[in-house]
């Protein structure tokens, strides 16, 4: 009995194991995430789809939103959140832009995909 109990405890050690490791999210990846068509097809997406907020520009705001966000195994965005706010309101588009990208090809580590963290500055500049 004693037997089956320690097998069982270490099965259920290794099968949480394997699943922390299956959540984990990288910093660097051996092959980091790809946004189809490169980075700059996805700066051409958030310049063509960024909408600068009325109110932030009745105001004159201009400036930088840095966004953290994790692009998924199956190269999904998720987490986005905001590392250095510039107002409110220029925050959340940087969070609508950035969480409504397509789908990017995921970042392999040893051939197998994984999560990984991701950080961009957005600039927000009123023409001149």
């Amino acid at each position: 009995m004693k037997l089956v109990a320690l097998a069982f405890i270490l099965n259920l050690s290794f099968t949480q194991a394997y699943a922390q490791e299956e959540d984990k999210i990288y910093s660097l990846a051996d092959e980091q995430p790809t946004y189809p068509g490169g980075m700059s097809a996805f700066f051409k997406y958030i310049q063509s789809e960024m909408q600068y907020p009325d109110a932030a520009k009745t105001a004159g705001v201009e400036g930088r939103v840095f966004v953290e966000y994790v692009i998924e195994k199956d190269g999904s965005v998720s987490g986005a959140k905001i590392l250095k706010s510039l107002n409110g309101d220029c925050d959340k588009e940087a969070l609508r832009l950035i969480s409504n990208s397509v789908k990017w090809t995921p970042g392999k580590i040893d051939g197998k995909e994984v999560r990984v963290k991701m950080a961009l500055p957005l600039n927000f500049r009123l023409p001149r």
